[in-house]
């Protein structure tokens, strides 16, 4: 079935102005023009559109919108979950937020004692938690996010790691990076620039620029990783966790679909880790070598 623009603005409550603005942005183009000259869409153009309201209700520039829907690798299902996911979570912090305003209406009104502690319940994140109280692991390393990028409307999301790190060297298309160690030495390499940190040394890892680091001596390290702007880190590392319980990522997906893993989540896979080799075998998996 077609619709018109003036049914597709009445149905989802986009005005027409900004369909007519869509289309000559190429953000959504109609399905086909009709001989009178009207824009008629179907529904690969409502789908498109639902996604771009999606996004926009994240947070995300109509640039960015564009970028990630014109990917050709986009999945309209994979992008569903992951908008579920963070509405999930905005509901969780949501109902944190509004128990901790019931609690304090019931202790003004003398109802109930409330504790300082409680007073900022929701607000606060207790050392060894994540936010909202998720708890995310990379296979046993504890990987908390401290602020989301919930908290900040996309400005950054804020992580606390304890582990040894090893992940392949990347960069960040469109967010900055900055690490400051907590605990430990780890090895860092910015572009072509190696590096030792220890406790209390931090680095800025600029967009663009292909960096990786690990533990210097193969012991955990604990460092807080600040990412700017958010984009999808956090969903990222919820893929990653998803494969706690099987074959780590990098052996349970093809060299192909790794890459894409994280070109869908803002990144570009540039080389193998820091410590070890990588060899790609005939079916395109990856072998990891000490």
């Amino acid at each position: 079935m077609a619709y018109t623009v003036k049914q597709v603005a009445k149905i989802s409550g986009v005005s027409v102005r900004t369909l007519h603005f869509y289309d000559e942005t190429g953000l959504l183009r109609p399905a086909r023009l009709g001989a009178n000259g009207y824009r008629y869409y179907e529904e690969p153009q409502l789908l498109r559109l639902q996604q771009i309201l999606f996004y926009r209700e994240l947070g995300f520039e109509l640039k960015q919108i564009k970028q990630a829907l014109d990917r050709p690798e986009f999945e309209n299902l994979s992008a569903l979950h992951a908008h579920r996911e963070v509405l999930v979570e905005n509901i969780t912090r949501t109902r944190a937020l509004i128990e901790t305003i019931d609690n304090t209406l019931r202790h003004l009104k003398g109802g109930m004692k409330m504790s300082s502690e409680e007073m900022f319940a929701g607000f606060t994140v207790p050392a060894g938690k994540g936010r909202f109280g998720e708890q995310m692991q990379l296979r046993d390393e504890p990987n908390d996010c401290k602020v989301s990028s919930q908290d900040t409307h996309g400005a950054l999301s804020v992580f606390e790691f304890a582990g040894r790190g090893g992940g392949p060297r990347h960069l960040h298309r469109e967010q900055d990076e900055w690490i400051y160690v907590i605990r430990g030495d780890i090895e860092v390499e910015v572009g072509t620039e190696r590096r030792r940190l220890s406790a209390g040394d931090s680095v800025f890892l600029p967009r663009q620029v292909s960096h990786g680091w690990a533990s210097a001596d193969e012991q955990p390290s604990r460092i807080v990783n600040v990412y700017q702007p958010a984009g999808r880190i956090e969903d990222f590392f919820r893929q990653l966790a998803a494969y706690n319980d099987g074959p780590p990522v990098h052996e349970a997906l093809r060299f192909d679909q790794f890459k894409r893993l994280f070109h869908e989540h803002g990144m570009d896979v540039t080389g193998p880790p820091l410590v070890g080799e990588w060899e790609i075998d005939p079916e395109g998996r990856i072998i990891r070598n000490a």
